[in-house]
């Protein structure tokens, strides 16, 4: 079988699996397998696919339709401006979170006066968020937070790969527990924000991805009220706070952050149009 007819063959499975999009799926498993780009497997049409090769895909495709990320048969997700090591038990980098990493720089380097910058990644997962930052900021040091070990292991294995281990600590601690140093000049975050129970949440998504970092109390804004409150304390004045919330949380979030203290409260919509980031100031 060539490659052409692989790709005809894994879109009809997924047609009837009822994905919304099959050929795209399809092309993205085949660009994975065969490492290479879009173009060049369209020019490749008619190589024959290896037994291991198409053994291979089709199993992919058979977990894609169970649910199974693609991110965890890759390993790997691209985030930002990078591409980051991925594992199952950590959640998948998503391209709105990176309007966290967007705001973050645009707050930071406004409002930052010294060289140095001192940023903590709250529930950092694979360290996308926070790794993507010192990436843009070579004087700035990161302290990578989250209670799983997991994530600390495979965010200092993408800080190695991306040439800034020498600037990252990763912290195994729940985010309420850890007492930075120092105070902190930047405190980004990417909370657990989901309403335990939410029927709106893909099946896929609760079925593989870690409730942890996804659920958090029955409105889902227990992490939200803890982290922003752990965030205000440890700031430096005139630190900056930045936070992903869930697309109907503007509201609930602004309240919570304005009662802290917080001043210069901006929220920020990702491209589909939510609300996606909110961000503060801690007043001199």
């Amino acid at each position: 079988m060539n490659r052409g007819a692989l790709e005809r063959g894994l879109t009809r499975e997924l047609t009837i699996a009822g994905f919304e999009q099959p050929g795209y799926e399809a092309r993205q498993i085949l660009l994975e397998i065969f490492g290479v780009d879009a173009s060049y497997l369209m020019l490749t049409e008619e190589t024959i696919v290896s037994k291991e090769d198409l053994t291979k895909a089709h199993d992919w495709a058979m977990q894609r339709i169970l649910g199974v990320p693609l991110a965890y048969l890759t390993n790997k997700k691209g985030f930002y401006k990078s591409e980051f090591i991925v594992k199952p038990g950590l959640l998948v980098p998503r391209p709105e979170s990176e309007l966290v990493v967007e705001v973050a720089l645009n707050r930071i380097i406004k409002q930052q006066r010294s060289p140095s910058v001192e940023i903590a990644d709250l529930g950092c997962g694979t360290g996308c968020i926070g790794l993507s930052l010192i990436l843009e900021l070579p004087s700035a040091n990161l302290s990578a937070v989250d209670q799983s070990k997991l994530a600390a292991e495979v965010t200092l294995e993408n800080a190695t790969k991306l040439g800034v281990f020498n600037r990252v600590q990763a912290v195994i601690s729940d985010v309420l527990k850890w007492n930075p140093k120092g105070k902190l000049n930047l405190i980004v975050a990417n909370p657990p924000y989901i309403a335990v129970g939410d029927s709106d949440v893909q099946p896929s998504v609760h079925k593989y991805e870690p409730h942890e970092a996804l659920y958090s109390g029955k409105d889902g804004l227990d992490a939200i009220r803890l982290w922003s409150e752990w965030a205000y304390r440890h700031l430096n004045p005139s630190g900056i706070f930045v936070c992903e919330i869930g697309a109907s949380q503007k509201l609930a979030a602004e309240d919570i952050i304005k009662k802290l203290g917080f001043q210069e409260i901006q929220v920020k919509m990702d491209l589909s149009g939510k609300d996606r980031v909110i961000s503060a100031l801690k007043a001199r």
